[in-house]
């Protein structure tokens, strides 16, 4: 049997194969993709990653109508995510995409966190709540689009994640 520490460092060398080559032709491999990465930023804490998928032209639609497109502040938010649940995991509920073109893709996926909030949070202090599929659940649509010859998140919808921490602290 593995140890948790060797699983995890296999489950890492995985994801950073996919992460490291992506090469989009049909609908499962951007699912593949987007699964790996996701789970490489969140939960094996490569936030460093958000500049290969994201550019300085990304929309990202969030909760109560807020919108960005820069860059910094996408790393800062999920850094701060990452330090307030250092202990995250996600789940796939289910992902789903369609090819729209030769150099275009859209998916859509479902996740939830199973995490501790142990560390400091801009809306309170650690208070160890905890994270599982109760009590949580984000979706994100996302377009992806081939753009100089990288394959980009180019517009995102996000729903679930800042409502939750929010209602979390109170």
């Amino acid at each position: 049997m593995l140890s948790d520490r060797t699983y995890r460092e296999q489950e890492f060398q995985a994801l950073k194969k996919i992460v490291e080559h992506p090469d989009f032709t049909v609908a499962r491999d951007v699912e593949v993709y987007y699964e790996a990465l996701t789970k490489y930023i969140w939960d094996h804490k490569m936030v460093g990653s958000i500049y290969d998928s994201y550019g300085d032209h990304t929309i990202i639609h969030g909760e109560g109508g807020s919108q960005t497109s820069d860059l910094l502040s996408l790393f800062r938010h999920t850094s701060d995510r990452l330090l307030t649940i250092p202990d995250m995991e996600t789940t796939f509920i289910e992902i789903h995409a369609d090819k729209l073109g030769d150099d275009e893709f859209r998916f859509v996926q479902v996740t939830h966190l199973d995490a501790t909030c142990t560390g400091p949070c801009s809306y309170g202090p650690p208070g160890n709540q905890v994270l599982n599929e109760e009590n949580n659940m984000s979706i994100c649509d996302c377009r992806v689009r081939r753009v100089d010859g990288r394959w980009m998140i180019v517009e995102e919808w996000c729903l679930g994640f800042d409502d939750f921490f929010k209602k979390l602290y109170q």
